[in-house]
This record gives C-alpha cells, sequence and structure tokens, in this order.
C-alpha cells in the first residue's frame, strides 16, 4: 500500500457526436460529451500527474422518466465537479480516498447512487494514473503488488488472503477478446442498412461486421418483450449459424417484469432454430429494474447477473446471497471495485463479466482495457468505436502520441482513429507501461 495526497483536480469535457444512433435503455443517443480529469498527487515527496476519461452516458445512470437525456447528462456533471472539487486535500491510500470522496457525494440523497460514483470514479481513475506514474509501474503490476491498499481495506465478506489471492493471480496485458453489442433495432445483413447510412467504410450491419473483424462473441440488446424478443433471437441466429463457434450474452437493461422474464427462457431452450445459439448463452444481464432487483432471491435456467444494481461496494455480495451468479465490471463504477469483485467473483466461483458499451478509443478505451485485462475476464463488450469513435475533440498533438505508443491498438483510417481488430480481439500489450494504460 502506497500512501498519497491529491494536490490539485481539475476537469473539462470533449463533444462526441454517434456515427450510429444506439438505442440505450429506454432512449436513442445520438450525442453526448466525454469527461476528461486530471489530478496532481504527491508520493513520498515527489509529484506526480495523472489522467482519466469517461463517456457521460444518458439515461443510464439514472432513468427517471421524468428526465430528458440533457438532463442526466447535466447531473453526471454536477458529479463531476462536486468529485473533482472535493478531492484536493485527500490523503490515505487510493482504495481510502476513493471511499472517502464516495461518502462525500453520497450526502446528495436526490441522486441514484449509480450516478454519484461516477465522478469518484473518475477521479479515482486518474490517482491511479498518476500513483501508477509515480511508482513507474503498470497498473497491472501496481494491482498484483497491491500499490492501491485493497487487502488492508478489504470488505467484511472477503479476507485479507481472498484479496491477495485474486491480485497475485493479475499477469501481464497481451490480448483483449471483443464482444459487439447488437442493438434490438440494428441491422442485421448489408441489404437492411439504409441511405443514411454513413459512407466511411466502416461496418453497420452485424454482417458487415462479422466479415470485417472476425469477432465472434455477441451482446444481444433486449427489448422486454417475450415474443419480439424471441423473434430477434431468431433472424439473429440464423445469420451467426453460418460461422463457426460463438459466445452470446443477453442484455435486458432493465426491462423485463419477473413474469414476462419467466416466458422467455423457456421458450428459447424449446425452439428448434435457436439450437446453437441457447447453449451459447453464457448470462442475462440485469433483466430486471434495479429498484426490484437485490429483494427477493431469484432463480432461472441461465445464469443472471447484474449490473444496473452494482451501485455501491457491496452489492455484488449482496447479490450473491440472493442467487445471482455475477457481475459486470465497468471502469466507471470504479477500478478499485472491479478488483475486489475479481476476488469476489474467484472465491464465490461467480461470473466476472466485462461489459462497457461507452468506451472510446483513446485514454478511456485503454484504461478500461487495462482494468479489464487485469481482472481476467474471458471477453469484453466494446464497441463504443462502431457508434462513435474517432479520437473526437482529441487535438493533433494527443492523436498522434496515442497511435505512436499504442500502434497495437489503435489505427488511423480514414481520418479516424480506429481499432486494430484482428480475428475478434485486440493485442494490448503497449498497455504494459508506466500509467493506468
Amino acid at each position: 500500500m502506497t500512501r498519497i495526497e491529491i494536490l490539485s483536480a481539475s476537469w473539462s469535457e470533449r463533444p462526441v457526436v454517434m456515427r450510429l444512433p444506439f438505442q440505450f435503455g429506454s432512449t436513442e443517443v445520438r450525442e453526448t460529451a466525454e469527461a476528461h480529469c486530471r489530478v496532481e498527487i504527491a508520493v513520498d515527496g515527489r509529484r506526480a500527474e495523472g489522467r482519466s476519461a469517461q463517456l457521460m452516458v444518458p439515461r443510464w445512470f439514472n432513468k427517471a422518466p421524468e428526465m430528458s437525456n440533457a438532463d442526466t447528462i447535466d447531473e453526471l456533471r454536477r458529479v463531476v465537479s462536486a468529485a473533482v472539487e472535493a478531492a484536493p486535500g485527500q490523503a490515505g491510500s487510493a482504495l481510502e480516498i476513493t471511499r472517502a470522496l464516495r461518502a462525500d457525494l453520497a450526502r446528495n440523497a436526490a441522486v441514484p447512487r449509480l450516478a454519484l460514483g461516477f465522478g469518484p470514479s473518475l477521479v479515482e481513475m486518474a490517482v491511479i494514473d498518476a500513483l501508477c506514474r509515480a511508482l513507474e509501474l503498470p497498473f497491472w503490476q501496481a494491482a498484483k503488488g497491491d500499490a492501491f491498499g485493497l487487502a488492508a481495506g478489504c470488505p467484511e465478506d472477503l479476507s485479507a488472503d481472498d484479496v491477495t489471492r485474486a491480485l497475485t493471480r493479475i499477469a501481464a496485458p497481451e490480448r483483449l477478446v471483443l464482444r459487439h453489442t447488437v442493438g434490438f433495432d440494428a441491422p442485421l445483413l448489408r441489404a437492411e442498412v439504409g441511405a443514411d447510412a454513413p459512407d466511411d467504410g466502416l461496418p453497420v450491419s452485424l454482417e458487415e461486421v462479422i466479415d470485417q473483424t472476425g469477432i465472434s462473441a455477441f451482446k444481444i440488446k433486449l427489448k422486454g418483450d417475450p415474443d419480439a424478443d424471441h423473434k430477434r433471437l431468431r433472424d439473429i441466429a440464423a445469420l451467426i449459424d453460418r460461422s463457426g463457434d460463438y459466445a452470446v450474452t443477453l442484455d435486458a437493461n432493465e426491462q423485463y417484469a419477473p413474469g414476462d422474464f419467466d416466458r422467455l427462457l423457456p421458450a428459447l431452450a424449446g425452439d428448434g432454430a435457436l439450437d446453437r445459439l441457447y447453449p451459447a448463452i453464457r448470462f442475462v444481464e440485469q433483466p430486471f429494474p434495479r429498484e426490484i432487483a437485490l429483494q427477493t432471491e431469484v432463480s432461472a435456467p441461465l445464469p443472471l447477473i447484474i449490473d444496473e444494481s452494482d451501485d455501491s461496494e457491496d452489492a455484488f455480495a449482496r447479490a450473491l446471497k440472493l442467487g445471482w451468479s455475477g457481475t459486470s465490471i465497468k471502469s466507471c463504477k470504479g477500478v478499485l471495485r472491479a478488483l475486489l469483485n475479481k476476488a469476489r467473483a474467484e472465491a464465490a466461483g461467480a461470473h466476472l463479466s466485462g461489459e462497457d458499451l461507452t468506451c472510446q478509443p483513446g485514454i478511456c478505451w485503454l484504461q478500461d482495457a487495462a482494468m479489464m485485462s487485469a481482472c481476467g475476464v474471458r471477453d469484453v463488450e466494446r464497441n463504443g468505436h462502431h457508434f462513435a469513435g474517432g479520437l473526437q475533440g482529441a487535438p493533433a498533438q494527443e492523436r498522434a502520441a496515442l497511435l505512436a505508443e499504442h500502434g497495437d491498438v489503435l489505427a488511423e483510417r480514414e481520418g479516424r482513429v480506429v481499432l486494430r481488430i484482428k480475428g475478434g480481439g485486440v493485442e494490448i500489450g503497449s498497455l504494459a507501461r508506466p500509467g493506468l494504460g
């Protein structure tokens, strides 16, 4: 564990326009903004600077029906501002500082906990980046050696040995296998792509994505309507069954009522058209609204994992007691929480899933990928580049530096910075440099 002090913190934002509109839960996203944070810390008499970035996603952190997309982004702006304002003067281990920031913001009871955690997570990532730079260690080595104080501050449901054992299994980053998100209104075939699609040489339909990238892991969005979702899965199976082995996860984004969900899975299991797809489903992500998901025990023929319900450090522990089979990790929820949840998953034999549609190529993608690699997830939902991407708003110097330092991850194509995807994955060896990615 290394003791640090935050000397200063600031943040800014960059506008992001979606290349393709995306149905994200209950809303359509066409534009938003990416928050960027910068901190300076003191470590053993030395100073170090760190940065972080996260997309501010509308109507995911807070789905209150009376709030517009713009309202929810403004709420995230206020949360980030509050966390950045509270950061200078915080001292202790990285875990202690994160907990202090979360406790400080938790006094605002009007904002959901998932949204309140966004600002502290952004600051936490910048602090981790700065600490790794001060120690001249890549993130995976700093995490493996517990520079962040996780064993000393482990929660009650874990022992220090549980945490240490999980951290010592961390290995250097090599390759990230990608899982492509299929929106519930996204075109599946080339022939379904509309005339208004961007003419940028990048894939639009699922068929084009498979042909150009070799991706064989898919995250399929559900609507919450058993009949419509069943039909959609049949259509997708007709396409992906043409290729070799594949993996599937389903994401309901809180859209299902328990009774409707109970109808869905038996219908899928008994459908001969899904003879390959149904056995390939590894889990179903957050079928029920967060307001009820952790109130009663759950049971289903397929593993169920939480996502939106993972709004606090103890949420996964509570979910396991109720019969949930795992949780998703996202840097926007907290990198240190992800490492603790890695220990929980390994101790319980549970699923630890890598989820984040919104990571943009650049700082956000690199940092989240470093976290996912350290946590050892099997494959990662990772196609923010498909819907937006291009390093929007980045100055030329930053674009050039990222392309030079991370040529295994990034490439330039017709003026856009894109992921270098081969065989369904991205080489990430360049993340093994001092800093968080």
